[in-house]
């Protein structure tokens, strides 16, 4: 195993196939006179500001600058939260941890895990990308699912080094700014590593097989982000409801486990400004529904105040 494939799919162990597959450049920036129509909502509390962001974590160098509700909302912050903490997401060493969790240990190679027909379609697949099937041997299933579904055809011009969460971290970096996560490493793999095998290689399959689908649907899903059409990223969630035990371990759990995290933050003293992928806002199961259920009221944020 190189280390080039080793940390190109440390990379995408880290970032949800629900967030990262992208899609070709849509449109021009929604913006005039200042208001656009970014997937930010605000909370106050009586003491601070807590700004939620809805990201994706790969982009394209045309959605650059950011508009303006982006940067005040940053701005106007003092710790700023992603879902993991970035100095981990963003390291260029792959993590022992990550490695060993995605490889078989037991003498189990992926042609074993998998039926004919998957592991066929796979090697298909993997030769396409120029990648040996004995460089992968020894991954699980849903390593694969990540790895192929991270390398469609039409994301060729969005890259993780342009995604939302690097570009705020960097700021924050730069300018001394309190980082953190709302989970841990362990947390975001276990999303993966608790399927079942059979779970796994039905992700794994449907990626192979409908692939072409798929991503049009994140055509119509990067048009929602940029849109800030909450309708149309929640039409986008509900298709992963296919998959109950995906669907509640890749999002409901995660958002539950989340919201008092926020809550938390509401009681501080500082602006918080936290920065998740854009699919965990729509949706009965999301977290604007989940605050609202709480009792909090959220405020989108449209425009740079002066």
């Amino acid at each position: 195993m190189t280390t080039r494939w080793i940390r190109h799919i440390l990379l995408w162990t880290l970032i949800p196939l629900l967030m990262v597959l992208s899609a070709t450049a849509t449109s021009a920036q929604v913006v005039g006179n200042g208001y656009n129509n970014s997937l930010i909502y605000k909370i106050e509390s009586g003491t601070n500001t807590v700004y939620i962001l809805g990201s994706l974590h790969a982009l394209a160098e045309e959605y650059y600058p950011l508009t303006r509700s982006f940067t005040y909302s940053y701005y106007d912050s003092q710790k700023v939260i992603f879902e993991i903490d970035p100095t981990i997401l963003f390291t260029s060493t792959p993590k022992p941890e990550i490695v060993k969790q995605s490889m078989f240990t037991n003498g189990m190679t992926i042609q074993k895990a998998l039926t004919p027909k998957t592991y066929q379609l796979l090697t298909k697949k993997l030769r396409q990308m120029g990648i040996s099937p004995k460089e992968v041997e020894k991954f699980k299933p849903w390593k694969l699912y990540l790895l192929v579904g991270g390398t469609l055809d039409s994301a060729k011009d969005f890259r993780p080094d342009l995604g939302i969460e690097r570009y705020f971290y960097q700021m924050a970096k730069d300018a001394g700014k309190e980082t953190g996560g709302l989970e841990t490493l362990e947390d975001q793999l276990n999303v993966f590593d608790t399927l079942s095998f059979k779970e796994q290689e039905a992700l794994l399959l449907e990626v192979l097989q409908n692939g072409q689908t798929q991503e049009k649907q994140f055509v119509q899903m990067v048009k929602s982000w940029h849109q800030g059409n909450l309708a149309g990223m929640e039409r986008f969630v509900e298709t992963f409801k296919a998959y109950p035990k995906y669907y509640q371990a890749i999002l409901v759990k995660r958002n539950h486990n989340w919201v008092p995290q926020i809550e938390a933050f509401l009681k501080d003293t500082k602006n918080y400004f936290v920065v998740v992928g854009v699919a965990h806002l729509p949706g009965e199961d999301g977290l604007i529904a989940l605050l609202e259920k709480k009792g909090y009221t959220l405020e989108r944020v449209s425009f740079a105040r002066p």
